[in-house]
């Protein structure tokens, strides 16, 4: 008989790179107990998935990291400009030369598109590679869960049940295993183990490409624009663009700028090309690219990465009891969707994985909403994956396009000399020949400006898979390079941002959902009104208390002339054209700033109508009551469990989280586990929950009369 302890803890988060750690960030401030696994002894050496987008920046300040983060970080000055160039030194006739630059990021001069970045959030895009990202959310997520972040330990094996999963780990320092008994294991481990133990198949193109990338020391001060994020090189002598094989160079910090003191220059290699691994050879060739033969360079390391456009099949296990039903582990970053690094959507995507499940994760270990809110999460993630797997694919293809317009061919020096030489002579014709490569070298923007791809992704088309009450709107146009982004409160789309003036501070309204930054108190939802919605506001406290929930609000004033007290004002005027709804409507949005529903007006019975919303978000399968008595009667017949977990260490405070009992919670008897993994766990069963009953909500939706915008809106009542 086994003598190994079982350790009971909610959730289990097997991967300790940048996407795991930053759910053990979420999980933590959302106050749910776990414990991280990662069999590394320290944070990634290498200086990959640098570029932090607006959302995933925006997901940082919400949850307490931005300040940290962008202490590091590039500033926007030193990120807003993409080159191409031929070389940085040599004095040949083609050598120095500037074929092209675009603006990147929302950097820049100003123009259209650098004013659509800061208009559309509080926030700027960033660039710190996860060698200096990662070290950042280890220490955040140890600080907010002492004890619980466990490095230089793998996770041997695990095994699912019904209602629970044990998870089985060895700690490298001395072998010895112990086991954990969790409610819901998140494997985001890049897939190593976890699919093909869940039998997941990842769906695809695969081995594109080897992309060798060389981290190195060099000061070239001397060559370096301060805007310059990256430079794309092509020259005669050079290979094509399809592949990078002709090199692509990148600041690295920790200063920014021309003063950079680590560089990483990628090229491509076909997947049959030997060469690759020759490693030997590529400082030779990286100053033969630079036409810099006497750099000093320290190479750092030498990392292979090869090129995948792959989404799994599903983000979840099958349960023990058969495949069609939904299990308890979960997959997340890389796990579920790996795909080239251009538009820089792996880690960002990875991040919204970890912010999406772990406030679904929060409501179900808490009791305030059913297991089957856990169902959306792959329902709403997994398109999104397929979308930017795509667009990464298709931006990192259009190389092709750019190779073909600079018009070289490998292989064939006296044509290319030939090519540049047009290019670059003075001439009409040579003017136009470069006018055009450069028109074309422009349509990168698709990876390098893609703000809609980045703003612009929603959960409204899963329909009823989502975590949103669907209003029968119709969605804002789509542009189809990704440029154009545009704001909207219609359910299943990101809360548009605007800024206002609340109790005398400036905030965005991304800045209503408290969420984790602020600790127990924080808010599940956020309903914004105005001046006319004080019905709203009186509705949110009494519904949110009879279903177990906490509906903060923010009324934000519509008309100058009213000045009550407590109102937020409108600082720019931006909100009252964003909100889509009138005077006396209601836009109620989730913990991760998404809209999950709207009203468009004040409703006739405003406590019944979010009731109702409230209940569909949740999936409680409460009765939809029409008098409080009746919902505070169907409140009543849940029972809970409660957890006690507590870090076992002196001045440390415990946690209890309650659960609703229709949630299975492992329970055993109090452990006492030794001090390498120094958790004391306590749990005690409650009574047998109820049968709860099932909502009624269908029939509740019913048409109003069209917006100022002439679109239809639908509200429940």
């Amino acid at each position: 008989m086994s003598t190994t302890p079982i350790i009971d803890v909610p959730v289990v988060i097997i991967g300790g790179g940048g996407v795991g750690l930053s759910l053990s960030c979420f999980l933590s401030t959302y106050k749910v107990p776990h414990v991280l696994f990662e069999k590394h002894p320290s944070t990634s050496i290498l200086p990959k998935a640098h570029y932090l987008n607006q959302r995933t920046i925006e997901t940082f300040r919400q949850h307490g990291l931005y300040d940290e983060v962008t202490a590091q970080s590039a500033p926007l000055h030193n990120m807003s400009r993409v080159e191409w160039r031929t070389t940085l030194g040599g004095d040949g006739p083609f050598d120095r030369r500037l074929l092209s630059y675009m603006n990147a990021a929302g950097g820049g001069p100003s123009s259209s598109m650098s004013e659509a970045y800061g208009r559309d959030s509080a926030v700027s895009s960033s660039n710190l590679p996860l060698l200096r990202l990662e070290p950042i959310l280890r220490r955040v997520a140890e600080e907010r869960n002492p004890n619980g972040i466990f490095f230089n330990t793998a996770v041997n094996d695990w095994e699912e049940f019904d209602d629970h999963v044990i998870v089985t780990v060895t700690t490298k320092a001395d072998g010895s295993p112990i086991k954990y008994r969790s409610q819901y294991v998140v494997a985001c481990d890049g897939g190593k183990m976890s699919t093909k133990k869940l039998g997941i198949n990842m769906e695809g193109l695969a081995g594109i490409i080897d992309f060798v990338s060389t981290h190195f020391k060099a000061d070239l001060s001397d060559y370096w624009d301060d805007r310059t994020l990256i430079t794309h090189f092509i020259n005669p002598e050079g290979g094509s663009m399809a592949h990078l094989d002709c090199g692509a160079l990148l600041q690295m910090g920790p200063t920014w700028g021309r003063h950079s003191e680590e560089w990483v220059l990628t090229f491509g290699f076909p997947m049959t090309d030997n060469k690759r691994f020759d490693t030997g050879a590529l400082p030779a060739r990286i100053r033969q690219l630079l036409k810099l033969p006497d750099l000093e360079m320290d190479v750092m390391h030498v990392n292979h990465w090869v090129l995948d456009r792959v989404v799994a099949d599903r983000y979840r296990s099958h349960s023990p009891s058969g495949v069609d039903r939904q299990g308890r582990v979960f997959i997340a970053g890389d796990a579920a969707h790996r795909r080239p690094p251009a538009s820089g959507l792996g880690l960002n995507t990875g991040i919204e994985d970890a912010l999406n499940l772990a406030w679904k994760l929060a409501f179900v270990v808490q009791g305030k909403s059913s297991p089957s809110l856990l169902d959306s999460y792959e329902a709403e993630r997994r398109p999104i994956g397929i979308r930017n797997s795509d667009w990464a694919f298709f931006s990192f293809s259009n190389m092709n396009v750019l190779t073909a317009a600079v018009g070289l061919v490998p292989g064939q020096k006296e044509m290319n000399h030939a090519r540049f030489a047009q290019l670059f002579e003075d001439s009409d014709r040579g003017r136009a020949a470069l006018h055009h490569v450069r028109r074309v070298l422009h349509t990168q923007n698709v990876e390098y400006t893609a703000h809609n791809i980045e703003l612009g992704f929603d959960y409204a088309r899963v329909g009823a898979g989502g975590v949103l009450v669907a209003d029968g709107t119709p969605a804002p146009p789509v542009d189809p390079e990704g440029q154009v982004y545009v704001p909207t409160t219609r359910p299943g789309h990101r809360l548009p941002h605007a800024w206002i003036i609340r109790d005398g501070k400036v905030v965005s309204t991304h800045d209503l959902v408290t969420g984790s930054a602020a600790g127990a108190g924080a808010a599940d939802f956020v309903l914004i009104t105005d001046e006319d919605g004080r019905g709203w506001v009186d509705a949110a406290e009494s519904v949110g208390k009879d279903m177990g929930v906490k509906v903060d609000t923010a009324q934000i004033r519509a008309r100058d002339i009213t000045r009550p007290k407590g109102l937020c004002l409108d600082q720019m005027d931006l909100w009252a054209g964003l909100k889509e709804v009138r005077a006396g409507g209601a836009v109620l949005v989730r913990p991760d700033n998404f809209v999950a529903w709207r009203c468009a007006d004040m409703s006739d019975d405003p406590a019944e109508a979010l009731r109702a919303a409230l209940a569909e978000l949740l999936r409680t399968r409460q009765q939809v009551a029409a008098t409080k008595k009746s919902a505070e009667t169907n409140a009543g017949v849940s029972s809970r469990t409660t957890v006690d977990v507590g870090v076992q260490e002196d001045g440390a405070e415990s946690s209890s989280v309650e659960s609703s009992s229709s949630i299975a919670t492992p329970t055993n008897e109090s452990v006492e586990q030794d001090d390498r993994h120094s958790v004391h766990v306590k749990a005690t069963e409650g009574a047998a929950a109820q049968d709860l009953v099932e909502a009624v909500i269908d029939g509740l939706q019913k048409p109003i009369d069209k917006t100022g915008a002439g679109a239809e809106v639908f509200v429940v009542q």
